[in-house]
């Protein structure tokens, strides 16, 4: 497949296609386009959907695709007081789905999303017929599934430190934000100057938002949950596929293979050797194949 069959959108486009829901009363951004099965895609920290980009309008040819900004992230509403823990973003994907009227949902979750959907699944189990909506499918890109060996960069363990963060994150700037960013990527498949800038400002968007420090309260959650959302994961009958790029220093091939040796009611795993913890940006291609082969119309 070659990559004019994946057009991708530039971020302004990007902010051009969404429209806003309430949570809260804070307004956060969505897109949703496509016919057929639904499908969300959750993005990673400190980015957004966008990261999406590049295998949304590939995706749509066959389903119902919706991604949205997690509060505090991308397009969506910023507000500096607020309790941003895994649970509550949960609480803001199922009000989004509720909204929706989404009764069968697959997802494609990344970087700190896969907490969201671990939390997810962790409610599926405990609410039983309870529940409201079908989950049909779920992906993992490159995230800390398993808190234990998460590997944050050491920008991110400044950045959790309570009074430290907050000074540091005021200094951080879009060069020093390129740098780190890059190190996470595999060697052959960096972004580019563009790309950092792009990322750079959606990150600061609508000004100069500086929240990097509190979004980081994830971690925490992480080993808080652990044995709950662990427990979720492996005990699911949900069929899962994990995809991981392997040479993501935070969460790739190390990881990969402790998932492998756990036992799953229903999983399948595919590993990209040369690339890192973006591997939908770097090689959107495959990633778009794995999404279409795990994911019937």
């Amino acid at each position: 497949m070659d990559t004019a069959s994946l057009p991708k959108k530039n971020s302004t486009e990007w902010l051009s296609l969404g429209k806003y829901f309430e949570f809260e009363k804070n307004q956060i951004f969505y897109i949703r386009e496509g016919r057929g099965s639904n499908i969300i895609l959750l993005h990673g920290y400190p980015t957004s959907s966008w990261d999406y980009s590049k295998i949304f309008a590939g995706l749509t040819r066959y389903y119902s695709v919706s991604v949205l900004d997690f509060l505090g992230f991308g397009y969506s509403a910023k507000p500096k007081k607020f309790p941003y823990s895994i649970h509550k973003q949960a609480d803001l994907l199922e009000s989004f789905i509720d909204k929706q009227a989404l009764k069968r949902v697959r997802f494609v979750f990344h970087d700190y999303a896969v907490s969201v959907g671990q939390e997810l699944l962790a409610r599926q189990a405990e609410r039983g017929s309870a529940q409201t909506y079908q989950i049909d499918g779920v992906v993992f890109l490159n995230g800390g599934l398993l808190p234990d060996l998460h590997r944050p960069t050491f920008v991110q363990k400044l950045l959790s430190l309570p009074i430290l963060g907050s000074i540091l994150v005021k200094f951080i700037s879009e060069e020093s934000f390129g740098k780190a960013f890059a190190k996470v990527f595999g060697k052959d498949t960096q972004p580019d100057a563009k790309e950092i800038a792009a990322l750079w400002k959606i990150i600061l968007y609508p000004g100069n938002s500086r929240l990097s420090h509190v979004l980081l309260h994830y971690m925490k959650d992480r080993k808080q949950n652990k044995t709950r959302w662990e427990k979720a994961l492996q005990e699911t009958k949900v069929p899962l596929l994990f995809l991981n790029g392997s040479e993501d220093p935070v969460s790739g091939a190390h990881l990969m293979k402790a998932l492998q040796s756990m036992k799953f009611k229903n999983a399948k795993f595919q590993a990209f050797e040369n690339l890192g913890h973006y591997p939908h940006w770097e090689n959107p291609e495959l990633v778009y194949q794995a999404i279409r082969e795990f994911f019937p119309d």
